[in-house]
């Protein structure tokens, strides 16, 4: 199950602000001997590609039958599996249900960022600083994107703040308390 959770996708939807939920099946069907790898899932045609075609799964060692359907969805963060749970206990007690095995859902495409802050002398002789961004992701976004897609978040959290006449504007006897 472990395996599974390393699934990465892409989906060629674009999905604006997460409004429209992406919700597809992926089914594998295999008999063994055999090692089973995320390529071997069949998935529905031009909405999704699996970025880790090579990511290993298990491995059967007889010529017994692995039968798999996966649920694929879009979110954000990470899902807890008491979340993902939309099914009444009395339906998962059916005897002609097959089992199910819930996963909690990652949804984090970035895997690590590291910043660095660098002086600089420019021609002129003035000292300046430089940022340097290392961005680490799954590969179902790119570092440049996934900036694109904070500083939005930014702003959004910002903006109220600056429509407000008040936020930007120091009163005067404020001023004189600090610049005494």
């Amino acid at each position: 199950m472990l395996n599974l959770k390393e699934l990465v996708f892409k989906s060629s939807f674009f999905f604006k602000e997460q409004e429209q939920t992406l919700k597809l099946k992926g089914y594998l069907n295999i008999r063994g001997p055999l090692i089973i790898t995320a390529g071997m899932f069949h998935l529905p045609k031009d909405s999704l590609k699996i970025l880790n075609p090579n990511q290993y799964i298990c491995t059967l060692i007889d010529d017994s039958e692995l039968y798999m359907e996966i649920d694929i969805e879009n979110g954000k963060g990470y899902r807890l599996i008491e979340q993902n749970e939309k099914q009444s206990i009395e339906d998962k007690f059916l005897p002609t249900k097959p089992a199910t095995l819930m996963i909690d859902a990652l949804f984090m495409p970035i895997k690590k960022v590291n910043y660095k802050i660098k002086l600089i002398h420019d021609t002129q002789g003035n000292i300046k600083e430089s940022l340097n961004l290392e961005i680490l992701t799954n590969g179902s976004i790119t570092p440049k994107r996934s900036i694109q897609e904070s500083l939005k978040i930014l702003m959004n959290l910002f903006y109220p703040f600056l429509i407000d006449d008040s936020f930007l504007t120091v009163s005067s006897e404020l001023a004189k308390t600090f610049y005494k």
